[in-house]
């Protein structure tokens, strides 16, 4: 055995922070639209997180390179984008969460 290290594929981690970010971006761009009819208060949440959802979508790729950076971003972003519009972006939020959860604790 010459101790060789066995690299684990992060496709899993990609694949669910990109899905959890589409969903992210959904529910942002519904909060924008549905705050152009009620107020502006709403508009900014969804702004907010469109912006996670992108900081997400950055940290799932960023995962391949710096697993525990990586997952450390996808769960901020999950926590942001659920604070910011809250029921609009649990889905997202869950795949976030799931996805840096997985790469911590690969």
């Amino acid at each position: 055995m010459t101790g060789e290290v066995k690299e684990i594929s992060r496709t899993i981690e990609l694949v669910l922070g990109i899905i959890g970010g589409i969903f992210g971006l959904l529910g942002g761009v519904f909060a924008v639209l549905f705050g152009a009819i009620a107020s502006d208060e709403i508009i900014i949440m969804g702004m907010s997180a469109i912006m996670a959802s992108i900081v997400g979508i950055a940290g799932s790729i960023y995962v391949t390179r710096n697993p525990r950076r990586g997952g450390v971003t996808l769960i901020i972003s999950a926590i942001w984008l659920l604070i910011s519009i809250s029921l609009f972006g649990l889905i997202g939020a869950i795949f976030f969460g799931i996805s840096g959860l997985l790469a911590l604790l690969r």
